[in-house]
């Protein structure tokens, strides 16, 4: 009876930690060596033990197997719970203040210089062909500004995944910063006079690479990532709902 416990909570902790990250979490790093390398090998172990304890105590054979079914539902039950995909991080809303303000177009040169000296160094890769005039066109087309912000406080957005609350999105508490940041904000909406003009506010910085379709230019064609900056936009009503309802 030893034997059937070690296979049957051994085999009962491979199928599940192995085929539980595939069906449930298949972005998940560990995906099947959860049930090679853990539930697997920690059932059989868990096997060998409950069923020498049954046996060191003399329960019936009736007894042991309902006590191993139902030792092997909760060891599947809970690898698969352990299984499913935590929430994932969307983006961090700031509550910040502006301090100082200019034009994009002033950080060219830096950039410029910042971007050679990682061309000068790499020999694996080519960059773009006028790489620098494209860089320029971009910042200068899109009439943006880089805002120096004080941030005060950041409250990171979730989306869950589970099957139950897939896609639902929350906000965690209030974290407190008190950091100084640069972001890029595209215009000409946006003016130096008009951020620095308006009052303690919430943003949703993001970067191009999450969402927009990663480049394979390189250096980067897009102006905020060629300024090495994360851009600054508005929070969505939806986020904003969740942040004023506490959720």
């Amino acid at each position: 009876m030893i034997t059937i416990w070690l296979i049957a909570l051994g085999l009962a902790g491979f199928v599940a930690g192995f085929f539980g990250p595939i069906a449930l979490n298949p972005d998940a790093n560990q995906g099947p060596l959860l049930g090679i390398f853990l539930t697997g090998p920690g059932g059989a172990v868990a096997g060998l033990l409950l069923g020498t304890l049954c046996r060191t105590m003399s329960v019936s054979p009736r007894a042991q197997l309902k006590a191993l079914t139902g030792a092997c539902i909760v060891l599947a039950v809970g690898t698969l719970f352990y299984c499913l995909p935590a929430p994932e991080v969307i983006g961090h809303v700031i509550d910040a203040q502006p301090e100082s303000c200019n034009a994009a177009t002033e950080e060219l040169d830096a950039a410029i210089a910042d971007w050679q000296k990682q061309v000068n160094r790499v020999t694996w890769a080519n960059p773009a062909p006028d790489w620098k005039s494209t860089a320029q066109r971009a910042v200068e087309a899109d009439q943006a500004v880089v805002v120096t912000l004080h941030v005060y406080r950041q409250a990171t957005v979730y989306e869950h995944r589970k099957p139950w609350n897939r896609g639902r999105k929350s906000v965690s508490a209030w974290q407190t910063m008190e950091a100084t940041q640069r972001f890029y904000v595209r215009g000409p909406e946006h003016s130096c006079a008009s951020l620095l003009a308006s009052e303690r506010s919430q943003y949703l910085p993001f970067s191009h690479v999450t969402y927009r379709s990663p480049s394979s230019t390189w250096p980067p064609a897009d102006p905020a990532a060629f300024l090495s900056l994360t851009e600054l936009g508005p929070v969505p009503q939806e986020v904003a709902r969740l942040i004023r309802s506490g959720t």
